[in-house]
């Protein structure tokens, strides 16, 4: 792939552009008008509703940061932030806590590193996702390269900017991690027919108040065509989404209302309309930069060798006898002290190594020597989830999100601490990874996970409503239903329950969700009360750093 040109990419990027415009913006109320219009689109947010703070999310090519990166943009936090790097639930880091009068210096400083904020949030085309793993394991194919070619594509101008709502992309590399693909405005699966690259394609999937799974627009397009779809079903898109009613203008809700046999309809005579446009075009260019791609240096070249038995979670195999490994930071925020220890661990390696920021509010290390990863381990302890319950993660919470009603990281840490607890520890290996989301919004997905909270507030405090029952490994998905709610402070209980029966009768959490008696425990917990929680305790531990 061609070198980045930081310079070439400022100007396409429109760097200087905003950044004149948020200097305005503070003296000028009509220059504030127009920022106010267009400050979304270039990822810049209030926090809060009394915080009178900003946060700022960076774009980062395939979710990798290098170990330079990651000090330089903990070293912008630190001067301009609330000290933090958080990790989002769609592979970036967020800046929080930035004053409004230092908007344009944290802007300048992090393009230095070829950061830049254009189309990240607002209505526009978001972070392009991939599997963290890929290039690195087993995979019918490395979708890294078509990640890089859509990302540079979107930003080339505004026609993936202003558009009804957000728009988002998804690639996988295989069957095993293709969740995402199926939940996705658009989805690009990668699959092998007749010994050509090719992928299967998804369209009309998205989670919130309202969710939908993705449904196939084409079994099979050859590997250099997936322009035509995104830009296609952009052009759908725009031209049908409701951008009179915000909650009912996403793509999905195109498809709800004109049921799948239409929606694909209209889709198909988009895609034709698309490739009548531009002909062949498009092909060339995207062959081109596959075959560029195609020929630099492979970081993990190799076969995936047997996986030893090792407990820990943690660690997957990789390409060329290299393990990946997995950090948790606590609420998903990384200080400059954790930060620079890892960093500093990684240079004084003596080998390549890469980091990438998962969908999951996690970090993967990949290319590590089998006697690494206990170092690692060890340097990073508080960053060991030590089970796929301790991985568990929320949304960033209503003390930041201004949309959130719950604020959920105390809620969850209360719920983790729980079960840290010596004499709980171990009913936590029986539990599945929970995901908490403070709003009927989607931002910890709680519509995929095994087990999942949406909150709501009631007069007598905070609530969830529970998601489970889905069914994610099949062609096509089915998203989790709400099966009962439950107040914040049983959920710990709740969950003590539910890895009671599960050691006892020696089941997976999978049939014991799926029969009558989990809806019965759930009806058990209206019944009774427990002590009131003032989750302040909770928040105010992290006071000191981020809130």
């Amino acid at each position: 792939m061609r070198e980045r040109d930081f310079v070439k990419e400022a100007e396409i990027k429109e760097l200087q552009e905003i950044i004149k415009l948020t200097k305005a913006a503070l003296t000028d109320p009509e220059k504030e008008k127009e920022w106010n219009a267009i400050r979304t689109s270039f990822a810049l947010y209030t926090e809060g509703r009394a915080k009178g703070t900003y946060m700022m999310r960076p774009r980062y090519y395939e979710s990798k940061i290098t170990p330079d990166e990651l000090e330089y943009l903990l070293g912008v936090v630190e001067k301009y932030g609330d000290g933090r790097l958080h990790i989002t639930t769609r592979q970036d880091f967020q800046l929080h806590g930035i004053e409004r009068e230092n908007l344009p210096n944290v802007l300048e400083a992090i393009s230095k590193m070829g950061f830049f904020t254009k189309a990240t949030c607002g209505d526009s085309t978001r972070a392009v996702i991939t599997p963290e793993t890929t290039g690195f394991e087993e995979e019918v194919f490395d979708v890294g390269p078509h990640s890089r070619i859509t990302t540079d594509y979107i930003l080339n101008g505004r026609t993936f900017m202003h558009l009804p709502r957000k728009y988002k992309i998804a690639f996988s590399n295989k069957e095993e991690n293709s969740l995402y693909v199926k939940i996705n405005d658009i989805g690009f699966q990668a699959v092998i027919k007749d010994g050509k690259k090719g992928f299967r394609v998804y369209v009309g999937g998205g989670l919130g108040p309202i969710s939908s799974n993705a449904i196939i627009l084409r079994e099979f397009i050859e590997e250099d065509e997936f322009l035509y779809y995104v830009h296609a079903t952009r052009n759908v898109f725009n031209d049908h989404g409701n951008r009179k009613i915000r909650a009912r203008a996403r793509l999905r809700y195109v498809l709800l209302k004109l049921g799948e046999e239409e929606f694909l309809k209209l889709c198909n005579e988009y895609v034709e309309n698309f490739y009548a446009e531009k002909g062949d075009s498009l092909k060339k260019y995207t062959r081109e930069l596959l075959d560029e791609a195609a020929q630099e240096k492979d970081l993990f070249a190799g076969e995936v060798k047997e996986l030893e038995k090792f407990e820990d979670s943690n660690i997957i195999a990789g390409k060329n006898g290299k393990f990946g490994y997995y950090l948790r930071p606590n609420r998903g925020n990384i200080y400059k002290e954790d930060g620079l220890k890892l960093a500093e661990f990684i240079r004084n390696l003596g080998y390549e190594v890469d980091i990438k920021i998962t969908s999951n509010q996690r970090l993967l290390v990949r290319g590590l020597e089998r006697e690494d990863l206990f170092k690692l381990k060890e340097l990073m302890s508080d960053y060991y989830g030590g089970s796929e319950f301790f991985n568990s993660y929320s949304c960033i919470g209503s003390t930041t999100c201004n949309v959130g009603i719950l604020d959920t990281p105390p809620i969850l840490d209360y719920v983790l601490q729980y079960f840290e607890k010596p004499e709980k520890r171990e009913l936590a290996n029986y539990l599945p990874q929970i995901r908490i989301s403070g709003c009927p919004n989607s931002c910890a997905t709680p519509q995929i996970a095994r087990l999942g909270f949406s909150g709501r507030r009631k007069k007598d405090g905070e609530y969830f409503a529970i998601f489970a029952r889905g069914k994610f490994d099949d062609k096509v998905v089915k998203l989790n239903e709400i099966i009962g709610e439950i107040k914040a402070t049983k959920i710990p209980y709740f969950l003590e329950d539910i890895a009671n029966i599960i050691k006892a009768e020696n089941i997976e959490f999978e049939q014991l969700v799926n029969e009558d008696r989990f809806i019965e425990l759930i009806e058990k917990y209206k019944e009774f009360e427990l002590e009131a929680i003032d989750f302040n305790d909770f928040r105010n531990a992290d006071a000191k750093r981020a809130w």
